[in-house]
């Protein structure tokens, strides 16, 4: 959803007559955004927003908690618990997760994600004028 939501956001800018050269450095441009990890989506989506003057911090927030717990949920060694389970996991700022995890949490997170997923679908939708491919 954000790949599509920066497309959405870099295409928008482009003129109605774009010139072969101007279209073919965007569609370079859109090739990088392809390969982007989570982290460099989240900030390259909170750059394109603010150049709409659309800033939402409140967004990138929660997309920044997101990948967080993305990276938890994806790189930590599970180990049970009891009821729960203890993921053994350090950040590539070093910090250790310590806490467990159990079925609420994990609904939780999931429910986290589709919010914020629903939410840079509206982004998408504000500026569909039929030519983004959107809802096709």
């Amino acid at each position: 959803m954000l790949k599509r939501a920066i497309f959405a956001l870099d295409r928008h800018r482009l003129p109605a007559l774009v010139e072969d050269h101007d279209f073919r450095g965007w569609l370079r441009r859109m090739e990088h955004v392809a390969a982007d990890s989570l982290g460099t989506l989240i900030e390259r989506l909170d750059r394109s927003l603010a150049r709409e003057a659309r800033p939402d911090p409140e967004l990138i927030a929660q997309l920044d908690e997101v990948k967080s717990w993305r990276n938890l949920l994806c790189h930590a060694n599970w180990q049970p618990l009891g009821a729960a389970w203890q993921p053994m996991f350090a950040s590539t700022k070093g910090e250790i997760f310590d806490g467990t995890l159990d079925v609420l949490d994990i609904r939780a997170i999931r429910e986290m994600s589709l919010d914020s997923a629903r939410r840079v679908a509206r982004i998408i939708e504000a500026l569909d004028d039929g030519g983004n491919g959107w809802m096709e």
